[in-house]
């Protein structure tokens, strides 16, 4: 017998032995849950819950209240609270317009507190979980607290707990910034009058509520120093997927349009975080040497999704024109080259006295100075460019030879500001001569009688001295 109590002990030892090397522990019901939300590190989380579990229902769950179970009967349209349930079973085939708008109606009716991440939980069901940023709108988020079989580990053991234990839900928050950036689809952020410039602008379908009473979303655009070709597309996730008949463009102006994105916005907020994309192209006009162009994107009449303004530069080049000791020479004209000396003489049109801006369909040829002995031409994008005198000022004579300016981007191959030059030219005064009836004359003709006299005298002289011989 004592041996009998021996090996059982020992038996009893290996199996508590064994027991302690195992890594999974069995313990009974997991009585708690964890609600994770991820891609919200910033956001301020608040929740509610909307659904409980409720054995004495056909379904096994019911609403918390009447108030939030009208809400889902009402959107999805049925008889009765057990049958809104119904149409969320199976999770996978359910109605997102109708889903989005039933939880939208119902975080009308439900109080929300403060949310931890990680938030725990002590009852099975439905909560609703809202997220706010600022600069960006968030989906509202639904997080599902079934009954199941769980596994997890504590403190390095694996532990094991029962069905019905409360299982754990992780969401990933969709959120969209409320942004617009802009683009100029130019190499060095440099343009001439004339030339047409593409722009694009891209905004997010924002995430509206279905409860909210403003569901509209407008995109808007003005510049100036430019205007509209009226030549555009609209892109919706994707640059394949054109939309641009669905959604058509308003020229309000040569300067202006806007477009009505509000049709993109549903219940189920399905297009919530795509990006829209608007390609259009415009013609330089301007007379400043700056193009401005701003878009922006919101509710209707307002940019509260967002902005952007950039800018696009023109050149332009000041020659001063000098006589001796520096003197200023007004009405001095030039053409003006690009590229080389031999090409033909840019157009321009004339905006004031001695200021001139490029136009390739323009009339004036020829550049003056003004009173200061300068001329500015403007409109100009980069390259080199050559002055020929023409017309010299009253009194001097044209300078054969050409100035020159060069227009270049800094080192990081973009333009921050108008590009400016500078060059010069001086003439010289026509050289003296006699004038017509001067002293030059009156010389000539006295030293031509003399000459004659002389050669008279000399020929009676000599004729007088053979006749005597």
């Amino acid at each position: 017998m004592k041996n009998l109590f021996k090996k059982i002990g020992a038996l009893l030892v290996a199996a508590v032995m064994v027991l302690s090397m195992c890594t999974a522990v069995f313990a009974a019901i997991k009585t708690d849950a964890t609600i994770t939300v991820t891609n919200a590190a910033k956001a301020t989380l608040t929740y509610a819950q909307v659904i409980k579990a409720d054995q004495s229902t056909k379904t096994g769950w019911n609403f918390v209240d009447d108030k939030v179970a009208e809400a889902y009967v009402d959107a999805f349209g049925v008889a009765d609270a057990q049958a809104a349930i119904e149409a969320m079973i199976p999770a996978n085939n359910v109605d997102a317009n109708k889903l989005g708008a039933a939880q939208a109606n119902a975080a009308g009716k439900v109080n929300f507190v403060t949310m931890a991440n990680p938030q725990t939980v002590n009852e099975a069901g439905v909560y609703l979980i809202k997220a706010t940023e600022a600069g960006y709108t968030y989906n509202l988020m639904s997080a599902y607290i079934g009954f199941g079989e769980v596994t997890k580990i504590n403190d390095g053991e694996e532990v094991k707990y029962e069905y019905p234990s409360l299982v754990d839900a992780t969401l990933n928050a969709k959120k969209t910034e409320t942004k617009v950036e802009k683009e100029a689809v130019d190499d060095d952020n440099v343009v001439a009058t004339g030339d047409i410039l593409t722009y694009k602008v891209k905004t997010n379908v924002p995430f509206i509520a279905p409860t909210d009473t403003d569901k509209t979303f407008w995109a808007y655009d003005e510049l100036t120093g430019a205007e509209y070709t009226k030549n555009a597309t609209i892109t919706l996730d994707g640059e394949t997927n054109d939309v641009t008949a669905t959604y058509p463009i308003t020229w309000d102006s040569a300067t202006k349009f806007s477009v009505n994105l509000s049709g993109m916005i549903d219940d189920a907020n399905s297009n919530a975080g795509k990006e829209v994309v608007i390609t259009y192209t415009v013609k330089v006009t301007s007379e400043n040497d700056t193009i401005t162009n701003k878009a922006t994107a919101g509710h209707k009449d307002k940019e509260d999704f967002g902005s952007k303004e950039i800018k696009v530069y023109e050149g332009n080049i000041t020659l001063t024109k000098t006589g001796e000791n520096d003197v200023k020479l007004a009405n001095a004209g030039f053409e003006v080259r690009k590229a080389s000396k031999e090409s033909d003489a840019l157009k321009f049109t004339r905006l004031a006295d001695g200021v001139y801006k490029y136009d390739p369909k323009g009339t004036v040829t020829e550049v003056f100075t003004k009173a200061d002995g300068t001329v500015k031409v403007q409109g100009l994008d980069v390259g080199t460019y050559y002055f020929k005198e023409i017309t010299a000022p009253k009194g001097y004579s044209v300078n054969q030879n050409q100035s020159e300016a060069t227009l270049a981007v800094g080192e990081d191959g973009k333009a921050t500001a108008v590009l400016t030059k500078t060059t010069s030219m001086t003439d010289t005064k026509l050289s003296s001569l006699p004038s017509t009836g001067g002293m030059g004359t009156y010389l000539f003709t006295i030293i031509g009688v003399v000459v004659m006299v002389g050669a008279a005298g000399a020929f009676f002289i000599s004729r007088r001295k053979g006749s005597e011989e």
